[in-house]
């Protein structure tokens, strides 16, 4: 071989080698993102869809993010934690990754933001972030969800990308409003009414309670100690007590409040957050006890009443159409003597 030749494959050989030896920025495995639940507190675990497998955590209570670094169980979940963690791994490192929330109020929270934990609050997060993986390819975010309705997020990078899912779990300390309506307002002694309505957390999520969590109350009127109170009904979207308006033989009108019991809230406390005005643990009525018997003969009185003055009424029209009838003729037979009409009388 001439030294030219060998000059030459010895300079493609140095080329070669020079190029091998700049290696790509890889990470060690492919695109993925992960729930670390073990040390969030999260309620599933899987991934999932929506329905029964999405992830779960608690809609914040008082207003506050919190991370819970315990180990909890789908069985055993946190009672405090109202943040997940997410890890992402791109192929490449110094990657930008793209997350996107949906529906629901799910928000996304930042590493950044996230190592200031003790200033976020529902106010804090945005539906989209952009952050980049470091050298390993791997990044971390943080979500929380206001809603107990169903949220997505979706994570891409560099082509790839993944669907979470994410739902709200609103615990009963979170109770925060009560509206409540009754019907009828009027029972006969030992007669039942009715309250519908619903209870809420601070972000308007229905609360999902059980027998005894909401109480009725007499506080006055003719309503004999204790007041009855029946078993809860409860479906999708209102909570239905019945109770006895009266468990004697009188009548008469009767304040009663309706309230939150020492079962919900915070030892029975529920703590205003001012952002989301004041709590409403009372609902106050005044309802009647009336007998049926005496009712109806007061409404008879009433209608018998009303149909004299009826009977009144159309006499004094008839005795108006009478007087302008007669004045009416009074000018024709002035005008034409000779055509005189009778008066009426």
């Amino acid at each position: 071989m001439s030294k030219k030749l060998i000059a030459v494959a010895s300079a493609a050989a140095l080329a070669l080698a020079g190029l091998v030896g700049i290696a790509p920025a890889t990470a060690v495995g492919p695109f993925s993102v992960t729930d670390t639940k073990a040390s969030t507190g999260s309620h599933a675990d899987t991934n999932g869809s929506t329905g029964d497998l999405e992830h779960t955590i608690n809609v914040p209570s008082q207003d506050v993010l919190r991370f819970d670094s315990g180990t909890y169980t789908v069985a055993s979940p946190s009672t405090s934690g109202t943040l997940l963690r997410y890890a992402v791994v791109t192929p490449l490192s110094g990657a930008t990754i793209s997350v996107v929330a949906a529906g629901g109020g799910a928000k996304l929270i930042s590493k950044a933001q996230f190592d200031v934990l003790s200033t976020l609050t529902s106010a804090s997060g945005t539906a989209t972030l952009s952050i980049t993986s470091d050298t390993s390819g791997e990044a971390t975010f943080y979500a929380y969800t206001t809603s107990t309705a169903d949220s997505t997020i979706t994570v891409s990078s560099a082509g790839a990308s993944k669907v979470l899912f994410l739902k709200g779990v609103s615990l009963k300390t979170n109770a925060y409003k009560l509206n409540f309506a009754v019907s009828p307002l009027a029972a006969a002694p030992s007669g039942e009414l009715t309250f519908t309505g619903t209870v809420t957390d601070m972000f308007g999520n229905l609360m999902t309670l059980a027998s005894g969590d909401v109480i009725v109350d007499g506080l006055g009127g003719n309503l004999a100690a204790p007041v009855a109170q029946t078993v809860w009904a409860q479906n999708a979207t209102t909570q239905v007590v019945t109770f006895i308006v009266a468990n004697r033989n009188t009548v008469g009108s009767a304040a009663l409040s309706l309230k939150a019991h020492t079962s919900i809230g915070v030892a029975g406390v529920i703590t205003k957050v001012t952002a989301f005005g004041d709590p409403v643990t009372t609902n106050f009525f005044s309802v009647n006890a009336v007998d049926l018997s005496t009712q109806v003969a007061l409404l008879t009185a009433q209608v018998a009443a009303q149909a004299a003055i009826l009977a009144v009424s159309r006499l004094d029209e008839n005795s108006v159409t009478q007087k302008k009838y007669n004045t009416l003729v009074r000018k024709w037979n002035a005008a034409f003597p000779s055509k005189r009409i009778a008066l009426k009388k």
